[in-house]
């Protein structure tokens, strides 16, 4: 098969995790050469092993790396590591462009004050916004997913705790989409995009729209009766993540979202 005018050699860090197979995925659907690295398959970014040889030759670099901390420090440090030691091997095998995933609003210090999370991605963010290798970032608000992890995390017996949580999820299948396309762009891409749902939620609501849709369905998902807890003071948990209005949104609700297997 003959390879196509903008075919691309693209390596995806974090390539086996829930946004990067998803990337993996439709990158490798369009026609690029695509490599899920991960610490799996040698790569381990954070020391740096193995992420020099897997980034020769390539066109582009998506960073889809997750730590799920709440630990600020350990963040901070994991994040701002990788995005470094990628930056660095980046420019040694000169790259052309690099992709880094954050969130909407998280590089903000009033948001991210009390979230160690958010706090490692700002500082990741801030690592690729001074990369000398053409960057974008693209942040999006949560995803639908998150409401059954949250589901999940916090269960006693039929119970399940989830916070209260303002925010505009879009499904991970439209945000790999975007990775993808801004991948496409190379590096005339902007320096960053951002996208976001179609309308406010509240993420205890979701999680449990998520349980009665795995009791009806006969899913193996969680089940449970969902308290949704308020987290008052933090900012992130009471409308700090709500994207500005002229943010682009996807028109998927999450209730077609359910409808459709979950899939976007």
């Amino acid at each position: 098969m003959a390879r196509r005018l903008n075919y691309m050699k693209v390596i995806v860090l974090g390539g086996n995790g829930n946004l990067g197979r998803r990337v993996v995925g439709v990158l490798r659907e369009a026609g690029h050469e695509v490599v899920a690295a991960s610490k799996t398959t040698g790569v381990d970014a954070y020391t740096g092993l193995g992420l020099a040889p897997v980034l020769e030759g390539a066109d582009a670099v998506v960073d889809c790396l997750n730590l799920a901390s709440p630990n600020a420090g350990a963040c901070i440090d994991f994040y701002d590591t990788t995005a470094r030691n990628i930056i660095r091997a980046a420019e040694q095998e000169r790259v052309k462009h690099l992709v880094c995933v954050s969130i909407i609003n998280a590089r903000k210090p009033k948001i991210n004050r009390f979230m160690g999370y958010y706090r490692g991605k700002a500082a990741q963010e801030a690592r690729y916004q001074n990369a000398r290798v053409p960057s974008t970032i693209v942040c999006s608000t949560q995803w639908f997913e998150l409401a059954e992890t949250m589901l999940g995390q916090m269960g006693f017996g039929p119970l399940s705790v989830v916070p209260r949580m303002k925010t505009q999820p879009v499904a991970a299948d439209a945000v790999a989409r975007l990775v993808a396309s801004t991948v496409e762009s190379g590096k005339n891409a902007p320096a960053g995009v951002e996208l976001a749902g179609p309308e406010e939620r509240d993420m205890a609501q979701l999680a449990r729209l998520v349980s009665k849709d795995n009791a009806a369905a006969g899913n193996a998902g969680p089940r449970a009766r969902v308290l949704g807890l308020p987290v008052p003071g933090v900012l992130a948990f009471n409308g700090g993540l709500i994207p500005l209005a002229s943010v682009v949104r996807d028109a998927m609700t999450f209730e077609q979202w359910l409808a459709n297997g979950r899939r976007a």
